[in-house]
């Protein structure tokens, strides 16, 4: 499963566990009202450092349509809360505000605050970082929802966690993925019969038996069987990255 596709399922997971009721017994107004303030919510977060990645965009789009879906009965409902989203995105300063508000409107109770700040979280760290500007907004969301300091910073731990880690490997993979194109000589962008090439050359020009034949000495041969260890390593590794 791909890193983008694994967030994405996350992310509608998440989405899903805290919205779930929003269908349930409660009219069609109250429906669509706290919808608004989710979407809201999450203009800012996604706004708040001045740009919406690609991962965020599809993030938001899943949640605009699980929403849509769930506010039964409201014709358009999907195009009104684009709207909202739009329109919300562009002041992220009334977060703490738009929090509170949402509480005291559905009488949000402390799990379900702290449920719905886990998923706003997601969204920030969806991109693989946790800057400054998103820090900020998510503090004055958990402020607005009641959130304390001390659960606040314990929730934000594990994201960092878990995302850093997550990311940290994605990381050391496209690490070693270059490592081993430039211990074959090659451009990162090489492709795969580029890369069938030059193993092939370098074999011939490291291969200890045919140095032997050569008359090559003990140290040169040595040299280049581990030399051939290595070239046989990153050919291995770049075969798992294109499948073969």
């Amino acid at each position: 499963m791909s890193g983008v596709l694994f967030l994405l399922i996350l992310g509608g997971a998440i989405f899903f566990f805290m919205s779930v009721q929003i269908g349930n017994n409660r009219k069609k107004e109250a429906n669509v009202n706290e919808a608004k303030f989710l979407v809201s919510l999450l203009a800012k977060v996604a706004k708040s450092d001045g740009r919406v990645s690609e991962l965020e965009a599809r993030l938001i789009t899943q949640v605009l349509d699980d929403l849509s879906q769930k506010v039964i009965g409201v014709s358009g409902v999907r195009e009104y809360l684009k709207e909202v989203y739009n329109s919300q995105k562009e002041n992220v300063d009334n977060a703490y505000e738009t929090a509170r508000n949402y509480k005291r409107a559905f009488n949000l109770n402390y799990d379900t605050c702290v449920a719905r700040l886990t998923f706003f979280l997601n969204l920030a760290y969806i991109d693989g970082e946790f800057n400054k500007s998103e820090q900020d907004v998510i503090r004055n969301i958990a402020y607005g929802f009641g959130i304390d300091k001390e659960t606040l910073d314990e929730i934000i731990f594990k994201f960092d966690s878990f995302y850093g880690s997550r990311f940290g490997a994605d990381r050391d993979e496209v690490s070693r993925e270059n490592d081993a194109f430039e211990v074959l000589g090659l451009s990162k962008n090489a492709s795969l019969d580029e890369v069938k090439a030059r193993y092939k050359e370098l074999v011939r020009q490291y291969h200890p038996d045919i140095l032997m034949g050569r008359g090559e000495s003990k140290e040169v041969i040595e040299r280049s069987t581990k030399k051939l260890q290595e070239i046989n390593e990153a050919y291995g590794r770049l075969k798992e990255k294109f499948g073969v």
